[in-house]
């Protein structure tokens, strides 16, 4: 087989798939096969990007297939933030030494502006910051907008971008964030603060959208300029602002503050909000990553739109679609990869959930996306807070009103419990996988397989009980929203994360057994699929 064959043979087949599904203007199926192509080639990003420069006009003569490999690089770069977010350093090298190669690449004038503009767009989708040498490349070139200086009035430089977003500041500001990702903070600081002063009242409307920007500098940026407009505000984006107060971080609060004070005393009423509505929420299972999905079908007049929530430790993510055809709403729910077990749960549930990664995103700093915001109007979710679960009385709350028996966290129970049938599909995610466990289990090939889980239960997994008792907890929260046909374990679960919370011997409960066992298989995987990678590319 030819090196060329070799290197665009896997990547090539799952572009041509995934382009053939955008041109039909289907949802990409995530099959199997793909999910283990992502997992198991991260080094394919270099492949998926020389397929995007072979087949993108004017170069190439194909921009369909050009972007079925765009789609699957970002596809594979996602996996690799995966990798990040566990400690991964091999990811985290991998991901370095892509940028550098694309960085220069431009630089020695292999690809233009628009190509590394793409690649901009498919690292800010993958959630990557961008590294010194490719901001310092896309500095050196107009890749869309001006990123060193902006004129006075930036609705004439942004006229086009307006016109497109069909004056949708969501729209707008969405298509920003791809283009700048790859802006110094200064600039794209400098970008809201146009908006803001500008006499076009989408630009204003915009503005406020940079509040929830992930960088403090530019939402420094923007709240002062904020502050000048608060005249010109409209009553939307007065009940924008008061809605995103509270998203904001304390510290930060003050500012904005100050601007819903200069509006209102200029006499701007505050709009009511409109009366959302939401039909369908589906939820996924959390992972091991503590990860869970959301899926919100609204009425939209005779349509309906589809709004999606992903929580990690925050809001993660967050976006309303277009009003489209119940029978495409359900083409896409049938294959937006939601693999994980699914339940249709309560609004309560889902307003719940959000107050708490809120609240967690808050104490460190953080800001929700913009979309949330959006999501927000959708669906009506004015009363979306800040607001930590209180663990003590969730778990007291999931037991009251069960018999005694059933409450009581008995010796042959949490032996038992790695044998719960419910969670057979829900645990698959269930391990550890960091660089510390990583080198325990590589050196654990001295100790019998028993032993090794014991150290792993009593060194690693002791200190991080916190972490597994709030899953089993937010787990059992989850299952409670099934019918009572169903008859889940919840219960059994709700005892199992109190015990773990409170100190319980991690080697006398059954399913956490199961757990360390399963990070001992993830990982001999993981080290036997690296070895033959490596083999292939060196034997």
């Amino acid at each position: 087989m030819s090196e060329a064959k070799r290197e665009f043979g896997a990547a090539d087949r799952h572009a041509k798939s995934i382009a053939k599904s955008l041109a039909k203007g289907r949802p990409v199926a995530r099959t199997p096969d793909l999910d283990r192509y992502l997992a198991d080639s991260p080094e394919e990003v270099f492949a998926a990007f020389k397929g995007v420069v072979r087949h993108m006009p004017p170069a190439g003569d194909d921009e369909a297939l050009a972007f079925g490999y765009l789609f699957l690089l970002q596809a594979l770069l996602e996996h690799l933030r995966y990798g990040t977010d566990r400690g991964d350093v091999e990811a985290a090298t991998l991901i370095a030494k892509f940028q550098a190669d694309v960085a220069g690449q431009r630089n020695s004038g292999e690809i233009d502006g628009r190509l590394l503009a793409y690649v901009a767009g498919a690292l800010h989708q993958a959630k990557i910051p961008v590294s010194s040498e490719f901001a310092a490349a896309s500095a050196q070139q107009d890749i869309g907008f001006e990123t060193a200086s902006f004129p006075a009035d930036v609705g004439i430089a942004l006229e086009g971008a307006f016109e497109a977003c069909g004056g949708d500041p969501f729209a707008l500001v969405g298509a920003l964030a791809e283009v700048g990702h790859a802006m110094p903070e200064q600039a794209r600081g400098a970008l809201a603060f146009g908006l803001a002063i500008s006499n076009r009242s989408q630009g204003r409307a915009a503005a406020v959208l940079f509040l929830l920007d992930s960088s403090p500098v530019v939402r420094r940026m923007a709240i002062g300029a904020l502050d000048q407009a608060a005249a010109s505000l409209s009553p939307t984006e007065l009940r924008r602002l008061i809605a995103i107060r509270d998203w904001r971080p304390e510290n930060e609060r003050a500012e904005i503050d100050a601007v819903i004070r200069k509006a209102r005393a200029s006499g701007i009423p505050c709009a009511q909000w409109e009366a959302g509505e939401v039909e369908t929420i589906l939820a996924t299972a959390i992972d091991g990553v503590g990860a869970q999905g959301f899926l919100l079908v609204s009425p939209a007049g005779r349509k309906k739109r589809l709004s999606s929530i992903l929580t990690k430790g925050g809001i993660a993510d967050a976006w309303s679609g277009e009003p489209e055809s119940l029978r495409r709403v359900r083409a896409t729910l049938a294959g937006a990869g939601m693999d994980a077990p699914t339940l249709a749960v309560s609004r309560s549930y889902l307003d719940r959930s959000l107050s708490h990664h809120l609240a967690l995103a808050i104490d460190r700093g953080e800001v929700p996306p913009f979309g949330l915001l959006q999501v927000a109007e959708t669906v009506g979710g004015a009363d979306w807070h800040p607001a930590a679960l209180d663990f003590t009385e969730a778990v007291t709350g999931l037991l009251a009103g069960l018999p005694e028996v059933a409450c009581a966290a008995t010796a042959a129970m949490l032996r038992q419990s790695g044998e719960l049938a419910d969670l057979e599909r829900l645990e698959q995610s269930w391990f550890e996988d960091d660089p510390q466990v990583r080198q325990i289990v590589a050196r654990g090939g001295t100790r019998g397989r028993e032993k090794l889980i014991s150290y792993l239960l009593q060194s690693t997994f002791a200190r991080r009980r916190d972490k597994w008792a709030d899953l089993f907890l937010r787990t059992a929260l989850w299952m409670r929203e099934a019918s009572a046909d169903a008859d889940l374990c919840w219960p059994e679960l709700a005892v199992i994360a109190k015990a773990v919370a409170q100190g319980q011997d991690l080697t006398e409960i059954g399913l956490m057994h199961a757990i360390a066992e399963r990070t001992i298989d993830v990982l001999a995987y993981d080290g036997l699929v690296k070895a033959k990678g490596a083999s292939a590319r060196f034997g």
